[in-house]
Parts: C-alpha cells; sequence; structure tokens
C-alpha cells in the first residue's frame, strides 16, 4: 500500500470509528441506564411491599387481640361505668338543696341568712342537711362507697378523674356550707381557692371564670360541665374498643388496597 493510502486510510478510519460509536454509544448508555432504573425500581417495590405485608401483619395482630379483648371486657366497662353515673345521680340528688340554694340566692342574701338564722328559716331549709361536715358524710352513701375503688380498673383514668372531681366538688361545696353554719356567715364557693382548682383540673380556665363570676347559679352550671364530660367520656369508654378495633380494620383495608397496588405494578 502507498504511503498515500495508508495516509488516507489513517485519515478516514478514526472518523469512521467515531461516527459508529457516536451511533451505537447512546443506545447503550440508554438501555444500561434503563435497566439500572428498572432493577432500582423493583428493589424499591419489593422493600415497600415487605413494609406493607408487616404494617399488615401487625395491624391484623391488634385487630384479632381487640376483637378478642372486647367481648370479655366490654360487660365488666359496662357494669363500672352504670355504677359510677348511679353513685353521680346520687349525688345530685343527696346536694340538691345545696345547689337549689346557690342557684336562688344570692351571696349577700346567703350570708344574710347564716347571721341570722331564726329569721330567714326558709333560706336555711336549703342547706340544713349540710350543717355538720361529719354526718353529712355520713349519710351520703355515693361519697362513702365502700366498693367504689374497684371500678377503676375498667373506666380508664380520665372517667375515673371526672368522677372524682365531681364527688369533691359535692365535698368541699358542702364543707363550705358547714362551715358558714359554724362561723355565723356565707363562706362562698366562689371565692375558695380548692373548688377553683377542681374545677379547672376538668374545665378550661375560661369556662371556670365565667362559672365563679356568676352572682347565682354558677355551682349548677358547672355541675352540668363536668356531668356532660362524664357522659362524653362513659360513651367513649364504652364503645372505645370497639371504635379502635373498626377504626384499625379500615386502615388494614387500607393498606391491602395499597398491597394490590403495589403488586401490580
Amino acid at each position: 500500500m502507498s504511503d498515500i493510502a495508508l495516509l488516507t486510510a489513517s485519515i478516514i478510519a478514526p472518523v469512521i470509528f467515531g461516527f459508529v460509536f457516536a451511533k451505537l454509544l447512546p443506545g447503550a448508555i440508554t438501555k444500561f441506564v434503563d435497566k439500572e432504573i428498572e432493577r432500582r425500581s423493583d428493589i424499591k417495590l419489593e422493600k415497600v411491599k415487605g413494609e406493607i405485608l408487616g404494617s399488615y401483619s401487625t395491624l391484623k395482630s391488634s385487630v384479632d387481640m381487640l376483637t378478642a379483648s372486647n367481648s370479655g371486657l366490654h360487660p365488666h366497662i359496662i357494669e363500672t361505668v352504670t355504677a359510677l353515673w348511679g353513685l353521680v345521680v346520687t349525688m345530685k340528688h343527696n346536694f340538691s338543696g345545696m345547689v337549689v340554694f346557690d342557684t336562688l340566692f344570692l351571696a349577700d342574701e346567703a350570708a344574710q341568712a347564716f347571721q341570722d338564722e331564726a329569721a330567714h328559716a326558709n333560706l336555711i331549709a336549703y342547706v340544713e342537711a349540710h350543717r355538720n361536715e361529719f354526718d353529712n358524710l355520713a349519710i351520703n352513701g355515693a361519697v362513702l362507697e365502700p366498693n367504689l375503688d374497684k371500678h377503676r380498673l375498667f373506666c380508664g383514668d380520665r372517667l375515673w378523674l371526672i368522677f372524682f372531681i365531681i364527688r369533691a366538688v359535692y365535698m368541699r361545696s358542702s364543707l363550705l356550707i358547714a362551715r358558714s353554719f359554724q362561723k355565723g356567715d356565707y363562706n362562698d364557693w366562689r371565692q375558695d381557692d380548692g373548688i377553683r382548682q377542681l374545677l379547672s383540673a376538668i374545665l378550661p380556665e375560661q369556662l371556670v371564670a365565667d362559672v365563679r363570676s356568676r352572682p347565682t347559679g354558677g355551682l349548677t352550671m358547672a355541675i352540668d360541665q363536668l356531668e356532660a364530660r362524664f357522659l362524653h367520656e362513659a360513651t367513649r369508654v364504652m364503645s372505645g374498643s370497639k371504635a379502635m378495633a373498626d377504626s384499625l380494620a379500615d386502615m388494614q383495608s387500607v393498606l391491602l388496597l395499597e398491597n394490590a397496588k403495589v403488586a401490580g405494578k
């Protein structure tokens, strides 16, 4: 081969090689990238499927456990809530005179009644049962219920707290009436920090301030609010396990649907 031919070949060959390389390389790279993306996607999908299956297994166990335990605990829960509400109703009856006294008479009228009982016998009649704090507690079975603690296991902490606050508010208010008899002047519950602290454990501060600022009827309003919260929590406690199980069952269905979607990809 002549020198010219060799020179020509050396010039043309790189051009041809570069042309072929430029044509083939992008396709090869694209195929490589596609395969790598597909491989990583498969790994990611398998990971997601594994996580969903794991979550499904956990939720299914929770649902099974709650369903099984709910049938056994539910009668005890109903019995407990019924017993506690029965005590609330009993206290409402036993302390009704004291609550009506607060509803009907202003603080200065109450003070006049305790300062001169003989002249205001009709007012004193509403709270006569609370003259002696010890006698009052002794006749009030709702306050001194001997088997009360056995109910705590099945009612939940919040319902127990609300019941305790209702009972304590009645007892504290009755104590203040007894002290009013002792000192011959009205011991106003609105000014008592103990009552404020008890109410604040359940009710919002603004609501507590509102009931304490009312010239009459504040005690009724406070107790009504406490009872409303008791009933709301009692309903939640009685249906709570079933509601939780239903909620988990819904989540279980969602996870199964998501698993089906992932498996189809």
